[in-house]
C-alpha cells in the first residue's frame, strides 16, 4: 500500500475530498495523473480522494492507494504504449520488405511505430472512460488530528 499524509482543503460531495500533500520523490514515478495535480509552488500536490471517514476541511489525514491499482495504471500508461510502439515498428519493417525498394525500411518503421504509439494513447484515453474512476482513486484511511490550524 502506498501512503501519504496531507490536509483536507476541499470537500466535493459526501464522499470526495481534495487533500493537499507535499510532493515526494515517489511522485516522479507516479501514474495517477488523472487525480493528482501539482500545485503552483511545484512542491505540493492536490489529490482527489475517497472520504468515507467524513474528514472535514482542515483535518490532517493519511491517504493510501493499493499497490495493485498503482501497478495497473502504470502498466496502462507505460507498458501498453511501448508494446504498440514495438508492434508498429515491426509492422513498418515488414511492410517495407513486402513493398520492396520504394520504401526505406527504417523510416517506415519509425513512422509506423510512432503512429501506433500515438494510436495507443487515443485508444487508452477513450477506453478509460468506461473505467470507474473511483476504483483507482486513493482513499482516506485515517484522520490524524482534528485541525491543522490549532
Amino acid at each position: 500500500m502506498i501512503e501519504e499524509v496531507g490536509s483536507v482543503v476541499e470537500l466535493r460531495g459526501k464522499n470526495l475530498a481534495v487533500v493537499l500533500c507535499q510532493k515526494s520523490s515517489f511522485c516522479e514515478n507516479c501514474a495517477a495523473e488523472g487525480v493528482c495535480h501539482v500545485g503552483d509552488d511545484n512542491s505540493s500536490k492536490l489529490i482527489e480522494v475517497h472520504n468515507h471517514l467524513a474528514a472535514a476541511v482542515g483535518n490532517r489525514v493519511k491517504i493510501a492507494t493499493s499497490t495493485r491499482s498503482f501497478l495497473q495504471s502504470s502498466f496502462l500508461l507505460y507498458i501498453v504504449p511501448l508494446i504498440f510502439l514495438v508492434t508498429g515498428a515491426v509492422v513498418g519493417q515488414y511492410l517495407a520488405e513486402v513493398f520492396g525498394d520504394g520504401f526505406d525500411s527504417n523510416i517506415l518503421s519509425a513512422f509506423m511505430g510512432t503512429g501506433f504509439m500515438a494510436a495507443s494513447f487515443f485508444l487508452l484515453r477513450f477506453s478509460s472512460r468506461g473505467l470507474r474512476k473511483e476504483a483507482y482513486m486513493p482513499r482516506i484511511i485515517e484522520v490524524l488530528d482534528e485541525d491543522i490550524s490549532s
